[in-house]
Formats: structure tokens, sequence, C-alpha cells
């Protein structure tokens, strides 16, 4: 047998008739907006691929993103032309075609949206289409051959009439023809309108900038606050200067008494929604969060696909994003150092008092997508372990070497390592002389709380325990609300029935207030059997628990530095 295999391997002849295997033909994909009577309806999307020798293919939507689970159900009229097709559910299609021949399905995208997307009641997987304008992500829009995505792709955007202006990181100048990927159609951000205003890249950085309709601040604010963001961060880790990147922002319409601003990272871009009253200095730390997911968790390792999975590994790629975030803000000058204070004061009076504060890595991982307190904890208890891993990275080191050390590290192990970056942050601050299964199994698996040390942010701060009231709105909530908003409950101990609160008035709205924070007053809008007036009070009860909390001891010109935990000069300082 080995002279049999090394005859071959030795044979003139098989080498030279040898046939190199041909690149895979490119998925093409077209998106074409359809215009009726009074504007824009829908938007046409066509698929253009080669069936293999068996002569049948699975064409379908990813199975989840974003926390939605249907991203077909926008989907219309699916025809193919060269195949026969049969649905199979879930919005998945059988396609049957002669042996290795190209096929091009075309199906309609309708909106989400009856009217314009609102507070409190839109989400960024839902495609927007509106008569002067769309939204859409690339999980929601495109289709594709099932196991395609690794695949070759083309992008084109047609048939828009004049006037009519388009943006997607689809279409990033400069990026060469054919080099994009079915996964990179998929992870994308479309939108278009009338009025779309696009900011081109600058100086070569790379960056540009897309809005759709008005916000309380002018695009041009957004669009140079996007780009320092954007450039400090690209410095912070040494890659990506002029590699094209795409910020869109879609304005949601306002509701009395709720803000709501959110974004989403899609590899090369970034999908804002933004509340038409939300001020500027809101999308700071909105900008700032979301560049990050460029390299946390992506860069990091390779991350979980399945969303069980990828849901027990969001402390990571959520907390961790938001102990950089303010971090890289601080130390950049972005923000002050009485505000980097204040934002994690926040966070750790919404940790102390979570009522998810407890739960085990299961249950956590289990009520994401459900529960609000369940979801802010993955962001809680990653952002705290990552500032309790830098303080003892830095003191063990004394001084060398901190948590940045540690991940511009694990960024090269991932480059050759396909295991998860939980994984791989073990071994980085292993091999650094810091263990963290410990804490991995105590305060992630278990559940226990987090408590930092009294210098874990460095000389300029101090970590205190205070007691503070818990968050009581003083009226049964569940009851009220499922008696149309007419008050239930009242407790005559609390402050609401002190101002004036009682059983049977109708709660019209909150014109202030922050749900879980006893620090802040409410301000109930009531109607009182036929009298309109507002009860205002503190939100708490008469019990009190520890919260640590961060005090300001110094104030010196390299404490925004040191609270952001970049090491002093004299400690050898060499990234950040």
């Amino acid at each position: 047998m080995l002279r049999t295999l090394l005859l071959l391997l030795c044979s003139p002849f098989l080498v030279a008739s040898a046939t190199p295997p041909k690149d895979p033909e490119p998925i093409a994909y077209v998106l074409t907006p359809e215009f009726g009577k009074d504007g824009l309806i829908a938007l046409n999307v066509s698929v253009r691929f080669r069936v293999d020798a068996s002569g049948s293919a699975m064409l379908g939507w990813r199975d989840s993103w974003g926390g939605e689970r249907r991203l077909w159900q926008w989907s219309r009229d699916l025809r193919v032309e060269g195949a026969t097709h049969e649905a199979t559910g879930d919005g998945r299609w059988r396609i049957a075609a002669k042996p290795d021949s190209v096929v091009t399905a075309r199906y309609r995208i309708i909106s989400a949206h009856d009217d314009d997307p609102t507070v409190g009641v839109s989400e960024q997987p839902h495609p927007v289409i509106r008569p002067g304008w769309f939204y859409g992500i690339g999980y929601a829009l495109f289709a594709r051959p099932e196991g395609s995505e690794a695949l070759p792709a083309t992008f084109a955007w047609k048939g828009a009439p004049a006037g009519f202006a388009f943006a997607s990181d689809l279409e990033h100048p400069g990026r060469p023809a054919g080099k994009a990927t079915v996964a990179d159609i998929l992870e994308s951000v479309s939108i278009g309108g009338h009025d779309l205003r696009l900011f081109p890249s600058s100086d070569d950085d790379g960056i540009r900038v897309a809005t759709i309709g008005r916000f309380a601040f002018e695009p041009q604010a957004l669009d140079k606050l996007a780009r320092s963001i954007i450039g400090s961060q690209r410095d912070f880790w040494d890659a990506d200067r002029g590699s094209p990147f795409l910020v869109t922002a879609i304005p949601l319409v306002s509701r009395p008494n709720q803000m709501s601003y959110g974004g989403t990272g899609l590899g090369d871009a970034f999908a804002l929604w933004i509340d038409q009253g939300a001020s500027l200095d809101r999308m700071r730390w909105l900008l700032a969060h979301e560049y990050l997911h460029g390299w946390i968790p992506g860069r990091l390792g390779k991350a979980a696909a399945d969303r069980d999975e990828h849901a027990a590994q969001l402390w990571f790629s959520e907390g961790l994003t938001d102990y950089y975030a303010r971090a890289l803000l601080v130390r950049d000058g972005q923000i002050p150092p009485d505000e980097f204070v204040d934002q994690w004061n926040d966070v750790l009076r919404a940790y102390a008092m979570s009522p998810a504060r407890n739960l085990s890595g299961d249950e956590a991982a289990g009520d994401f997508w459900t529960s609000p307190p369940a979801q802010q904890l993955a962001y809680q208890r990653g952002a705290l372990l990552a500032a309790r891993w830098h303080a003892r990275l830095r003191d063990s080191s004394r001084g060398d070497a901190g948590l940045d050390d540690a991940l511009h590290a694990q960024i090269a192990d991932a480059r050759v390592d396909a295991r998860d970056p939980v994984t791989l942050l073990i071994a980085s601050l292993r091999s650094r002389g810091v263990d963290i299964t410990a804490d991995l199994d105590r305060h992630i698996a278990r559940g226990d709380t987090i408590r930092l040390a009294q210098n874990d942010f460095g000389h300029c701060a101090a970590v205190t325990t205070v007691k503070m009231p818990t968050f009581a709105r003083g009226f049964d909530a569940d009851r009220t609300a499922a008696a149309d908003n007419r008050v239930i409950g009242v407790d005559p101990a609390l402050p609401a029935y002190a101002a004036g609160l009682r059983d049977g008035m109708q709660i019209l709205g909150l014109s202030e207030g922050e749900t879980g924070n006893p620090l802040v007053h409410y301000a109930l809008d009531i109607d009182d059997r036929g009298t309109k007036r507002t009860i205002r009070y503190l939100p708490q009860s008469s019990n009190r628990i520890d919260v640590q909390q961060l005090r300001l001891t110094r104030d010196d010109p390299d404490c925004a530095r040191s609270l952001g935990g970049a090491l002093t000069p004299a400690a050898g300082r060499s990234r950040s």
C-alpha cells in the first residue's frame, strides 16, 4: 500500500492532469424599492444562485437574531425562476431545479409597522417601510440558500427614483467587487429615503454617517461625535484605521414620559434607533458601546452560534463592552471624572437593588430576552467583574499590566485558536497570574453577589458602602395596570400615600421618575374624580440596604486615565 501511494504521488501524469477547483460562483442579491400611489410600499429582493449537482436547495432565513425567531415573517409572494418550490414551514422553501443550474428567487418585504416606529413599541429586527423612507437589517431582508454563509456574494441597489437616496454597509467605497460573503449580506443594515443625509468619509478615516428624519440635534453633530469616538477606539485597539464603517440613525417618535434609544453592532456598521427627543449627550454612550462590539466579543474568540449558548455568554459580550465604553470615554476626555463616577454609581445602585441579582447563570440566560432585570444583569455582572479583574492584574503585576494587555493578547490568540472568548479570556488571565475560574463559578454560574474592593478604580477614587432606601412605587403596579391604570393597593406607610395618592384614582401618565431608582422623584399625573393634578414623591420604602458607591478622592490631571484603568506612565503603559 505504501509503495502504491508513493507512485501516485510521484506520477507526472496525475500532477499534470489535476484540475484546480473552480472558485464558487457568487450569490447575487439585488434590492429594489417598490412604490405605490402614496410612496414606498415594499422592498423587492432577488437572490440568484446555482443549485448543486443534486438539483435541490433549501432557501430560508437564519433561525433568530436580536431576540426575533421569525425573521421571515415580513416576506411575501415568493416565486422562483428556473425551478419549482414548496414551503416547508418557518419561512423555508425547498427548491427543485435541473442539476447545476442557475435559479433566481424573488420576493417582497413589507413593513413590520403601519406607522412610523415609536418609542416603546419598536424592535430593531423589524423592517420599517414608510412612504418616504425605509430601514432594514440584512437578517430580516435577505433569504439565503442554507449552508451558503461562507460563499462569495454580490449586492446591488437598483430602481430608485431621483432624489431617493440609499446607504448600506454593503456598498462600502473601495471594497473590491466579489469580496463580500453571504454572511456579510446578512449582517448588514440598509436605509434609504427622500431626506437621507449622508456624510462621506473624511481624511481617509473610512467612516460614513447616514441619517433619516429629524432629531433633537443636528445630524452634523452626530457625524462629528461618531468620528471622534470611533477614531479613539481604533487608536486603543491599534487597528482598523481607515477601514470602512457605516453609522445609520433612524428616528423613533417620542411618547409622553418615555425615553428610548438603542443600537446594534453589525461588524462594519451599526444601526441606531434614536428617540426624537433624545439629546446628543445620550448618543455618546451609545456610540461608544456599540462600536466596541467590533472587537468584543467577535475578535476575542469564536462566539457561540446557538441562541441559548450565546445568551449564556452575554455577561462577557455586553458586560466587558460596558466596562470599556465608560473606561475609554473618561480616559480620552470625552466625559469628565465626575460623570464617570455618576455612571458607575447608577450601575452599582441598580445592581444592588436588582430583583435578578442572584439568579443563576442558567436562569439569567433563560430570562434574558423576556426580563429587563435579567437583561441588565448581564451588563452589570460583566462590567463589575472586568473592574475587579483589571485591579487584580494591575496589583499582581505591581502596575505593569492590566486588563488592556490581556485583551490585546487575546485578540492575537483568537486568530489561531478557535475556542470561545470566555475560554480564551481564562487562559489569557491565567498566563498573567490571575485565575478567574472561581469568580465565574461563584458570580456567573451560582449568582453570588459581586463586591468591589476599595481601590479597584485606582488612586483617585474609593469604593464605599452606603445605606440606601429601596425602590417602592407605593401602590400595587401589576394590579393597577390590570385595572386600566386605576390605582389599587396604596400603602399608607409609604411616601406615595403621604403625597396624596389614593385607591381609585386614575393614572394618566408618569411625567418624572425612573423605574427602580428610589433617588429620583416620581410624578404621577392623575385624575381624581374629574380633577386633574400631579402627585410627586420619592418612591422609597422604609427598608435600607447596603449599596456600593464610587467616590472621587483626588482631582489631578492623571485622574481621568487612572479611573479608566489606564496605567500611569511610570508603570510602563504601552497601548493605552
